[in-house]
């Protein structure tokens, strides 16, 4: 053990050893040179659910951008090195995240806590998609409260010593969530028309929840142009279902969705829904706003 001889026991020494002493333990690794925990989170979403749990006690950067996908996201270095240095990592999982498992591999950092959020939603909630389960289980409030509760478990795991703090930040970010929620359930159930088109599988689980229908997308996978029969088709099922609009994304072009739209004919309308959302931006900054601005833009297209 370091042994320090003061030569000089003035009250200002003394006090300078201590706090360089204490900064030389509190700065030993593990993502907390600043004192607070340091916590990687792939999509705005979840980076919004970190703070919500982790307060004032985590530094959370987010890796995917707003307007990137996360299917095709390539991390930075910078955002290699924050991964390095990490306590915990939040992903969602269900084969969002392609690139996940590389990445981890590279940074080489074992004592960091990996969350796969979605893997805590119930098996029976989940549904499936080209064989696969649906990864966007975070646009129904219902199913981001076990993401949250995920989340909740790696910090503590992570920071065992603020347990009472993740424990009630949890618990007050839950019942915003059940209220935001019901909050969703009274406005759309008073939508005139429950059909609508998606650029992509993005919003099943939340048609699910709330008596709406997905019944077609113009992509069934991100990049994947749809063909001129698949366009055919789709035309006739909006004029058959008599749909009005098409919901495009800020993260991906909407050619095709326009080009669908016209020929569906002149009152069909295309519309952007943010399933992401950007920081940037306080219309969609958090998950809570993103949901309420998502809902404002479906009221105006399906009312």
């Amino acid at each position: 053990m370091n042994k320090f001889h003061i030569r000089d026991s003035s009250p200002l020494v003394v006090a300078a050893i201590v706090v360089c002493a204490l900064a030389s333990v509190t700065g030993c690794g593990g993502g907390q040179a600043s004192g607070k925990v340091k916590v990687t989170a792939s999509i705005v979403p979840l980076a919004d659910f970190c703070r919500n749990v982790g307060g004032e006690l985590v530094e959370v950067e987010t890796m995917v951008p707003p307007g990137a996908s996360p299917h095709t996201f390539e991390p930075t270095s910078g955002q290699m090195k924050f991964l390095s240095e990490s306590r915990v990592f939040v992903t969602n999982g269900l084969d969002l995240e392609s690139w996940v498992t590389d990445i981890v591999r590279k940074v080489a950092n074992p004592g960091m806590v990996n969350v796969v959020a979605a893997e805590a939603v119930p098996r029976s909630r989940l549904l499936k998609t080209e064989g696969l389960y649906d990864p966007h289980v975070w646009l129904d409030p219902s199913l981001a409260v076990y993401e949250v509760e995920a989340i909740r478990d790696g910090l503590i795991e992570a920071d065992p010593a603020h347990e009472d703090e993740y424990s009630r930040n949890a618990a007050d970010y839950v019942k915003k969530l059940e209220t935001l929620d019901s909050q969703i359930k009274t406005v759309t159930s008073k939508f005139s028309s429950k059909d609508f088109v998606a650029l992509h599988p993005v919003w099943t689980y939340f048609a699910a929840r709330y008596g709406l229908r997905q019944a077609g997308v113009v992509e069934e996978l991100p990049g994947k142009e749809p063909s001129a029969h698949d366009i055919a088709k789709l035309v006739d099922d909006i004029k058959a279902l008599g749909i009005k609009v098409v919901f495009a994304e800020p993260q991906f072009g909407d050619k095709a969705a326009v080009v669908i739209a016209q020929e569906a004919g002149p009152g069909v309308v295309v519309r952007k829904l943010d399933p992401l959302g950007n920081p940037d931006n306080p219309d969609v900054s958090g998950y809570i706003e993103l949901m309420r601005h998502d809902v404002a833009m479906m009221r105006e297209a399906l009312k």
